[in-house]
């Protein structure tokens, strides 16, 4: 699903127009190759997200001879051919750091939470989903994000760096780093003109994801 103008930063907001090309390019293999990458180790399949504050289960779409995407050693699905952000699809949010998908390290790395933007019943049918990155630049935020209106508020909420600040000050610095963003000069384009920084950035991953949302079992009598 896009977002309006105003919702959000965009992903075309984060880099100078002459590094833009270079960063998309690299935002889109570090999605699909490094993380992909991680299909050697054992995998685990992400089966719980949250959806307007509540935590519903979920089940990763695999297809035989699909690529999945993966993130560490967590699997969300087979990647879906038509990668271009859609409004005819759903969000789904991977944000970093997360407490809701934890794994022992030497993979606590990738540790994350998972929120989508809908969990209506549509029975057998398997839905796509255009994944994004949500990263915590923030030190002071410590909040579990559980609905994706707390998500655009927090989009739009700014915090003033400490003059000693720097990317590993972010606690989601590994995310970034693992995107291809190294360097606050490469977070420049989010700056406002008195040096603040958004609490919390949103990228896309360039990719849509086929998951199913689990209905809850119906009250027994």
């Amino acid at each position: 699903m896009l977002f309006p103008d105003c919702a959000i930063i965009r992903p075309d907001m984060v880099l100078r127009p002459v590094r833009f090309l270079w960063i998309s390019l690299v935002l889109l293999v570090c999605s699909v190759a490094v993380f992909s990458a991680a299909e050697k180790r054992q995998q685990r399949l992400v089966l719980t997200a949250y959806y307007s504050g509540s935590e519903v289960h979920v089940q990763p779409v695999i297809e035989p001879g699909s690529r999945s995407f993966s993130y560490g050693p967590w699997t969300f699905g087979s990647i879906v051919h038509d990668d271009q952000a859609s409004d005819h699809r759903f969000n789904l949010y991977v944000i970093a750091p997360g407490a809701q998908h934890q794994s022992p390290p030497p993979t606590d790395e990738f540790n994350h939470t998972v929120l989508i933007n809908s969990a209506e019943d549509e029975g057998d049918q398997t839905r796509e989903w255009d994944v994004f990155w949500v990263v915590v630049l923030d030190p002071d935020f410590d909040q579990e994000i559980r609905s994706e209106r707390e998500l655009l508020l927090m989009g739009q909420a700014y915090f003033l760096p400490r003059d000693l600040y720097t990317l590993e000050d972010a606690p989601g610095h590994i995310l970034l780093r693992q995107l291809g963003i190294d360097s606050l000069g490469d977070l420049a384009k989010f700056r406002r003109a008195d040096g603040a920084l958004p609490r919390i950035v949103l990228l896309s991953a360039g990719m849509a994801v086929k998951m199913k949302v689990i209905p809850p079992s119906p009250p027994t009598e």
